[in-house]
């Protein structure tokens, strides 16, 4: 039989698990959604601590490395470099998001809990110090170069940060798993063979479809931007009934649901969610992909529920949930989340002689 590369062998969670990872991640969101409530992550008393704190370690790092920087005397989150004002660390750029992302997968994902007591606080400490260099990086561009700072800030360090809170994910699951036997081991050896051609193929279909994700998540407002000109050209000289739609435009859409038209946001969430299902079909075997589509249809009608209850009476803080599960399920979390806990690469292939002598 052919060793997949990108196999789920019995080292991947169980079902138990895999649920049982969803139910303590449903319970981080719904603490998160409560606390936002009560500002955090916009504007709480921690918020403001961490804010001060990175931007007092930015400005340590940037003074060792020989530049004139300081913190604005009037505002203590305001970076200035020789004296002139750079980068505002703001809450939504503090970090807290990806210390709550990594704290609630460490938790929620089986392991050794002696060693969650470590792990949780060093990779909140990497993602910190993460985090000043990055803003150390945004101080410097801002001052060099001024006109790429919008696309860095928003763009290329964001995907470096996620990528890192990806990196940790990746770290915890395989660390958390135990060693293989040898009977396994041996089994595994015996009965592999080389990739299929078909396999190999798949493998680089999936992964140029996460690239393809990773772009139009990146150009996201280009992407609106192009659908929302495609959606105006139909409704010039399309057929009349287009235009009785509910949301044809982005006047009939009520305040507070939506600045896109409902066809234009309706469109970029069925691609993204297209793109996004089939790059983990390709990269993932049946036995995942069941639970896959079954996370996806389950958040996806809770979050219907939650909208609808939301706008009929259910009150703000059921819709606000919705909005957030639909904001969780068009991004690249629920992706990078499904593929660490369900991808496992194959055991690499022994030699027949080194088989023998073992």
């Amino acid at each position: 039989m052919a060793a997949s590369p990108f196999a789920v062998l019995s080292a991947a969670p169980a079902t138990r698990q895999f649920w049982r990872f969803g139910l303590i991640s449903g319970g981080f969101l719904l603490l998160w959604v409560i606390g936002s409530a009560y500002g955090l992550g916009v504007a709480s008393p921690l918020d403001d601590l961490l804010c001060r704190q990175l931007a007092a370690g930015s400005v340590w790092g940037l003074q060792a490395l020989g530049w004139h920087a300081s913190v604005s005397p009037a505002i203590p989150n305001l970076l200035l470099l020789n004296n002139q004002p750079t980068v505002v660390v703001g809450a939504p750029c503090d970090g807290l998001v990806l210390y709550v992302l990594l704290a609630g997968f460490v938790l929620a994902y089986p392991g050794p809990g002696l060693r969650r007591l470590w792990f949780v606080p060093l990779g909140i400490a990497g993602l910190w110090v993460l985090n000043v260099i990055r803003i150390m990086a945004l101080a410097i561009n801002h001052r060099y170069s001024p006109e790429t700072f919008e696309f860095d800030h928003h763009y290329a360090f964001s995907a470096v940060a996620y990528a890192a809170l990806g990196g940790l994910w990746w770290l915890w699951t395989r660390q958390a798993l135990p060693a293989p036997a040898a009977s396994t081991q041996l089994a595994v050896v015996a009965g592999a063979a080389p990739a299929q051609p078909w396999l190999t193929a798949r493998l680089a279909g999936g992964l140029l479809l996460l690239v393809g994700l990773a772009l139009i998540s990146i150009f996201q407002s280009n992407v609106v931007a192009a659908l929302g000109r495609a959606w105006a050209a139909a409704l010039a000289t399309g057929p009349a009934w287009l235009h009785r739609l509910p949301g044809a435009t982005a006047g009939d859409v009520p305040s507070g649901v939506s600045h896109l038209a409902l066809p234009v946001g309706a469109a970029f969430m069925g691609l993204f969610l297209m793109v996004s299902l089939l790059s983990l079909r390709l990269l993932l075997p049946v036995r995942a992909w069941r639970l896959v589509w079954r996370s996806y249809a389950g958040l996806g009608l809770a979050c219907g529920l939650l909208l609808l209850l939301g706008r009929f009476g259910g009150g703000p803080a059921a819709y606000r949930l919705g909005r957030m599960l639909l904001d969780f399920l068009v991004s690249l979390l629920p992706v990078a989340g499904l593929l660490v806990l369900l991808w496992r690469p194959a055991p690499a292939v022994a030699t027949e002689a080194e088989a023998l002598v073992a």
